[in-house]
């Protein structure tokens, strides 16, 4: 019996810090490679299959400091197949610098990779103490930006990370036409 080599797929998760990224980033790679970056990024290799094609996605979670971002961008960005844009549905400032600063960086790269719109932390909204991001604020915010597509995810329920994985693979091959959310 043959075995198939899987489709590699590069993903970069980007967006400030303390918006989930490193916890979605540890979820989605449970029982799978990872290895110590450092600092400012850290990588790992998830396997999964989808449609009956397997796939090897290669997660770089990144810094969300600015100061990062010029070492982020050159260790990162180059070659990415799929960047996607994290922010906090309880941190509506998180979104706002998804346009004013995640975008920009991303911008020489984007022209070859999809760009997806992850908001997290979803467990979270039903605090009524805290300012939120809803679902249609990030929904019109992919449509108006462009983006490849929209969805959102708790790092604490492990069959919605499993989602998450297919939907960068559907994203990446085009076979995600319409923006979803992960509820």
């Amino acid at each position: 019996m043959t075995r198939v080599v899987p489709t590699k797929i590069k993903c970069v998760m980007i967006g400030d810090s303390n918006v989930g990224k490193t916890t979605i980033f540890q979820a989605c790679l449970l029982n799978s490679e990872q290895e110590a970056g450092g600092d400012v990024c850290d990588s790992g290799v998830a396997e999964l299959t989808v449609d009956n094609i397997p796939y090897e996605i290669t997660l770089y979670d990144t810094s969300g400091r600015e100061s990062d971002i010029p070492l982020i961008s050159s260790l990162t960005f180059p070659r990415t197949n799929v960047f996607v844009l994290c922010y906090s549905v309880i941190s509506p400032r998180s979104l706002e610098n998804v346009e004013k600063v995640w975008l920009k960086q991303i911008a020489k790269h984007r022209k070859k990779a999809v760009t997806v719109l992850l908001g997290l932390r979803t467990d979270q909204r039903l605090d009524k103490t805290q300012n939120i991001v809803t679902y249609y604020q990030a929904k019109d915010f992919a449509e108006k930006h462009n983006l490849s597509g929209f969805t959102e995810c708790c790092a604490f329920d492990s069959i919605r990370t499993e989602i998450l994985k297919q939907f960068i693979v559907k994203c990446h091959t085009g076979k995600e036409k319409d923006q979803c959310c992960i509820q």
